[in-house]
């Protein structure tokens, strides 16, 4: 018996809020900002898009020593605390401006070995936003990032030489410094509950923008794009590849003149044969 060929599902880029794009994805191909960075090398269009990523930030106050420390932990989609409670998260960021998880989200993230924990300290950051802080990336001399800068850069734009060819894919489209962009650490420190955490949402922006990437996004009510693979409703398959349906489908759909004209003396012998065939079947 022949091999059914099953319809190959493709990456589409939803606009809207992210509450309302996020449920007609299949959460598991939604892009991070690694992946999203990586296919605009090849994809010219996503360069003029600002995108919701499927990255995670989420932020704590720790014990280091005798010092309370705020750490960043940057989760992948399967993960991401947001995606955990859509709704219940969105309406947190957009009346509060953070969203604080569940404890056993949390512990999720901590946990996962896709997780990306760094000292908010280390990153060196500038600005002086009460919110905000970001550090720099010089796109012609990344290697001036310190270490732990440069595990979150890669994180952002790609790991090991992908990183190398997306920096260069920014530089050459004249983005000469591209910014990541986190909560400012005295912020962390007031906000982030005992014991506990808050989450938020991450961008990518348009290389208009500078290609920058935001881990402490609370607007996601924005009309910006999120890309993945569309999701299959319940009692819906993916449609199965036939071709003679389709064969069929196209002559009965064409015009009469067109199709007579396409006709050839095998053709019509052919449908002649079929048609013998077919009206036993029906009697």
């Amino acid at each position: 018996m022949p091999t059914r060929a099953v319809e190959k599902r493709t990456l589409e880029t939803l606009i809207g809020p992210l509450a309302k794009t996020f449920p007609q994805l299949d959460r598991a191909t939604i892009q991070h900002s690694d992946q999203l960075t990586t296919e605009r090398r090849t994809n010219p269009e996503l360069r003029n898009q600002w995108f919701y990523t499927a990255d995670g930030p989420m932020y704590t106050i720790e014990k280091e020593g005798r010092r309370d420390e705020a750490f960043l932990y940057l989760s992948r989609g399967r993960t991401n605390p947001v995606f955990n409670n859509i709704e219940e998260a969105t309406q947190q960021l957009l009346r509060k401006g953070n969203y604080i998880p569940p404890k056993e989200d949390a512990e999720a993230v901590k946990s996962a070995d896709t997780t990306l924990r760094v000292k908010l300290s280390d990153l060196k950051l500038q600005g002086n936003d009460s919110e905000w802080r970001y550090f720099e990336i010089d796109t012609a001399n990344y290697d001036k990032l310190n270490p732990v800068q440069r595990r979150v850069a890669e994180r952002v734009y790609g790991s090991g030489n992908e990183f190398v060819e997306n920096v260069k894919m920014l530089n050459e489209n004249g983005i000469r410094t591209t910014r990541i962009y986190v909560l400012n650490l005295d912020y962390v420190k007031r906000n982030a509950p005992k014991d506990g955490a808050l989450a938020r949402a991450c961008w990518l922006d348009d290389f208009g923008s500078g290609s920058d990437f935001d881990a402490g996004g609370g607007d996601v009510d924005s009309s910006d794009a999120l890309r993945g693979v569309r999701n299959v409703a319940e009692g819906d398959a993916p449609k199965i590849a036939n071709p003679i349906l389709d064969a069929y489908n196209a002559i009965l759909g064409a015009d009469p003149g067109q199709a007579l004209k396409a006709m050839t003396p095998e053709i019509a012998t052919g449908l002649s044969g079929l048609l013998q065939m077919y009206k036993p079947q029906k009697q």
